[in-house]
């Protein structure tokens, strides 16, 4: 029998869902992450949105179907966001996902736009160091599994926004090839042959990145000894 994906939930539904499950909160900010935010969903992505709420505390992720929801509270989000290490790891490894250069938003409060517009422009540069050494800790306990990840496109992501790096000096949703089609590719086809395939360039990549974040932490480190 032929099963049809549902169509997406537009952004009136995505609020009025997230209003419902959290009442005598007030929503913050909504926005679309995962692939959508990285612009490369395709037919199988489910619909990822982080939701930030002033009045509730702590965090809590929700399968709801096609649905996948990340709530955090105000103050879960700040530190999330500034890579506070009692955050857990899984949050800390994906902060990028607000540099895209998509409109992702669903919805704003008005009166959290100046907060909004924080979180979105963070200088992620200045933190590199320490987004790396989430993104290496989260990834070599996931590359250790037996089987192919999904998730694991995230490597060959972050290994083609070095190259940017290095090209300008700047951390940006910019991944340059051949990591770009890497990506997509293994997004394709991870539950399958050519997902296996994909390993070892997956280990390499993730080693380098962590060469690279071993590096920039030792830049880090001489530039805050020579300022004492």
């Amino acid at each position: 029998m032929l099963q049809v994906k549902p169509k997406p939930l537009n952004k009136e539904s995505i609020l009025e869902i997230i209003q419902g499950i959290f009442p005598n909160t007030t929503v913050m900010f909504v926005y679309y992450c995962g692939s959508l935010a990285f612009g490369i969903n395709d037919e199988n992505s489910d619909d990822d949105v982080t939701v930030v709420l002033d009045g509730f505390k702590g965090n809590v992720h929700l399968s709801l179907g096609e649905l996948d929801i990340f709530a955090y509270g105000r103050d879960v989000y700040l530190k999330k966001q500034n890579l506070d290490p009692t955050v857990p790891l899984y949050d800390r490894a994906y902060i990028d996902e607000v540099l895209s250069e998509k409109d992702n938003l669903i919805y704003l409060d008005e009166s959290y736009r100046d907060e909004y517009e924080a979180y979105k422009n963070v200088d992620l540069t200045s933190k590199l160091g320490l987004f790396l050494e989430s993104f290496v800790e989260h990834y070599n306990m996931r590359i250790a599994y037996p089987e192919p990840q999904k998730s694991h496109y995230h490597i060959l992501r972050v290994r083609g926004i070095l190259d940017h790096v290095d090209e300008t000096g700047r951390y940006r949703h910019v991944v340059h090839e051949p990591w770009y089609t890497h990506m997509i590719e293994y997004k394709k086809n991870w539950n399958n042959s050519k997902g296996l395939e994909y390993m070892p360039l997956l280990r390499e990549a993730l080693a380098y990145i962590e060469n690279y974040k071993d590096k920039v932490m030792k830049d880090e480190l001489g530039k805050h000894t020579q300022s004492i």
